[in-house]
């Protein structure tokens, strides 16, 4: 086999390589530097493929690092983006055990991160539900649930609800329709009636405050 084009992607540390004029694959620079790498360099077909094997791990381990630096994801979202990437399993789970003895990597701390990120416009059922969706165990949901504070949540829930009755006419059907409004946004029914009850009731003034 004979390397016949080492490409630069960008300006960064990783390299097109093309071998025999088909691309081979993408090479890091420290791979390319500590076995003498080089345009017309003739080797031996096993022979690359065991370093394009050993430069797959690293590769793989630079990119997830990379791809963090502007994400912030679970280990399903890591080991989906490495997969779009077209490593292999072998490859992704070595990634992926680094990434965690770097800690790196920490479903826990990435729940309640999430969590807080979408506290103040969604409630705990729908954040659940996205955290499953990307791949986040039941039981770290439902440890992670079971600290939230239910004031905090009719706290979050009753300002979305004055941002929804902002400007609309006081009346029972805009109630149902706010209360409708939070349990789609995540909220727990008890929730979003006590909310809507909060906001709405106090300025009601046709009705007892016994509607729903």
């Amino acid at each position: 086999m004979t390397i016949t084009k080492i490409k630069q992607i960008a300006k960064t540390n990783r390299y097109h390589v093309y071998v025999d004029e088909q691309w081979f694959g993408i090479f890091m620079d420290e791979t390319l530097a500590t076995h003498h790498l080089k345009t017309n360099q003739e080797i031996d077909e096993k022979d690359l493929r065991e370093i394009k094997t050993e430069n797959d791990r690293k590769l793989s381990f630079d990119m997830a690092t990379s791809y963090m630096e502007k994400y912030v994801v679970s280990e399903k979202g890591i080991r989906d983006y490495l997969r779009k990437k077209s490593f292999d399993e072998r490859t992704i789970k070595n990634t992926i055990e680094k990434l965690k003895e770097y800690g790196f990597v920490d479903d826990e701390k990435f729940a309640k991160n999430y969590f807080e990120s979408l506290a103040s416009s969604k409630g705990k059922r729908a954040i659940a539900n996205k955290l499953r969706a990307k791949g986040v165990s039941n039981e770290i949901i439902e440890n992670l649930l079971a600290e939230i504070d239910d004031d905090s949540q009719l706290e979050q829930a009753i300002a979305l609800a004055k941002k929804f009755v902002k400007n609309r006419e006081i009346s029972l059907k805009t109630k149902q329709k706010c209360i409708a409004h939070l349990i789609y946004k995540g909220y727990d029914y008890s929730v979003a009636q006590k909310a809507a009850k909060s906001v709405i009731d106090m300025s009601y003034e046709g009705e007892n405050n016994d509607w729903i």
